[in-house]
């Protein structure tokens, strides 16, 4: 049997809430899970494409440790690196609630440890609203996918957003990766994306395309299949931060842009860093678009965590929102980015059959 209708609610992994609860929200983060499973290309972007992207004997199998922060900030592979326990996370879930965080949207996918009941523990034991993915498949890492019909996925989607996963229901459908829309198998899986967002109102996370006309592409497919793309996210807009006319014409589609990498630390083969994003964040509300950014750091590692270094849950709260506010952001600016923007999109409007 369905779960009630959530219009107007927020789905989160201990139940529907009012969106005026979430607070300051983070909008891409992963909690609990094992990125050992994604495929070398995959394992390279994770690690920032360092100075070394593969595992090495010696590194690969130790516990993550002082003496191998530096070798993994560049870019050396680590499997204990790549898992996230609810051991591991739930101080640091702790920490971003005393930072004045009240929710987090995790795109952990099924086939990457995904764990939707240690998620309602962390989100009770927090204090922290924790709004969970689906429908995150992969072409690459999924069997079988190239032989599925666009109604069996809108199906198992609908499913995960309606019914849950071991009684734990999806908020939000993603994050989907970066897919081709020349592929057929792709094609595919958008279109049941679409689909399934417009039957539940769910809002769509989805990764910005290998190139800008892919990337236009996939909307086209999704705005084709019924999907409204005011409810679409795209992710993975850091990398246009320094190319202010792409972004625009992005936020001219209608969607939200997602600057999801803040926090990470800065290497010689990144080519923007935070700063460049916020000059890109601001840029955007000048050229009327602030209604459209959503924010989050990225935390997908050990070394992404404050207990091993890195910026934490809490990066945008405690460090990026106050850079923003020194470069001229207001308090209303702000409190749009990080409350009203990730509230908006991720409430359930009404599904349209």
């Amino acid at each position: 049997m369905s779960a009630p209708s959530a219009t107007g609610q927020v789905v989160t992994v201990t139940g529907p809430v009012d969106p005026r609860s979430l607070g300051h929200t983070v909008t891409s983060v992963h909690l609990v899970s094992d990125l050992n499973g994604l495929s070398e290309a995959d394992a390279n972007g994770l690690s920032e494409g360092g100075a070394n992207g593969v595992f090495e004997a010696g590194v690969d199998e130790e516990p993550v440790s002082m003496e191998l922060l530096g070798a993994l900030a560049l870019g050396a592979l680590n499997r204990d690196d790549r898992r996230l326990t609810a051991a591991d996370v739930r101080p640091e879930l702790a920490d971003f609630a005393a930072l004045g965080g009240g929710a987090v949207v995790e795109v952990t996918g099924a086939d990457l440890g995904r764990a939707p009941r240690v998620l309602a523990d962390l989100a009770r034991a927090t204090g922290v609203a924790v709004v969970m993915g689906c429908g995150g498949y992969s072409p690459s890492r999924t069997p079988g996918l190239a032989d599925r019909t666009v109604e069996s996925l809108t199906a198992e989607i609908i499913g995960e957003l309606r019914e849950g996963v071991d009684g734990v229901r999806a908020g939000v459908i993603g994050e989907i990766e970066g897919l081709d829309p020349d592929r057929p198998a792709d094609r595919v899986l958008v279109a049941a994306v679409a689909h399934a967002a417009r039957r539940t109102g769910a809002p769509v996370l989805i990764d910005r395309a290998a190139t800008a006309a892919a990337t236009h592409g996939l909307l086209d497919l999704m705005d084709a299949s019924g999907a409204g793309l005011g409810r679409v996210a795209v992710g993975h807009c850091d990398g246009l931060a320094t190319d202010a006319d792409a972004l625009a014409r992005l936020a001219d589609r209608g969607v939200f842009l997602q600057f999801d990498g803040l926090g990470r630390l800065p290497t010689v083969n990144r080519e923007v860093d935070d700063q460049d994003v916020a000059a890109a964040v601001l840029d955007l509300a000048e050229r009327g678009h602030a209604e459209q950014i959503l924010l989050s750091p990225r935390v997908a590692r050990k070394i992404d965590l404050k207990a091993f270094g890195g910026g934490g849950y809490g990066f945008v709260a405690e460090q990026f929102v106050p850079y923003l506010g020194y470069l001229g952001a207001d308090e209303a600016l702000l409190s749009t980015l990080t409350e009203s923007n990730p509230r908006r999109w991720l409430t359930m409007t009404e599904g349209r059959g």
